[in-house]
């Protein structure tokens, strides 16, 4: 059996041309061109990606660095924080924390101030 299969295969081999190709071979060499292409492309890309950030990173590094310090005194006169629900709210008649309204007294006799 092994005889006849052998024969069979070497006389198929034999009957094809040298350069047959099938589609699927064609259509298989094709993509593989075209990834490969892609491929390069892509590293081409990454490559020259890569060489400008070098060359950015190194005109950054040759240029001194001034630091300046924020003063205390300058940032506090600068910013000014106020809630979120302070629009919400009604306009202010006094602010208690910093005006302090006079002190109102008890109705009862011995009672002493409110606050």
């Amino acid at each position: 059996m092994q005889d006849k299969d052998k024969a069979l295969r070497r006389a198929v081999s034999e009957s094809w041309p040298a350069d047959y190709e099938t589609s699927f071979d064609k259509s298989w060499r094709a993509a593989r061109k075209r990834h490969a292409a892609g491929r390069r492309r892509y590293r081409y890309l990454a490559s020259a990606a890569a060489i400008v950030a070098a060359v950015v990173v190194a005109f950054n590094m040759q240029a001194p660095v001034e630091s300046s310090y924020i003063e205390i005194a300058d940032l506090l006169e600068s910013t000014y924080w106020s809630a979120p629900s302070d629009a919400l709210l009604p306009d202010k008649q006094f602010d208690i924390y910093q005006d302090m309204p006079e002190i109102f007294e008890s109705t009862e006799p011995a009672g002493g101030s409110l606050l």
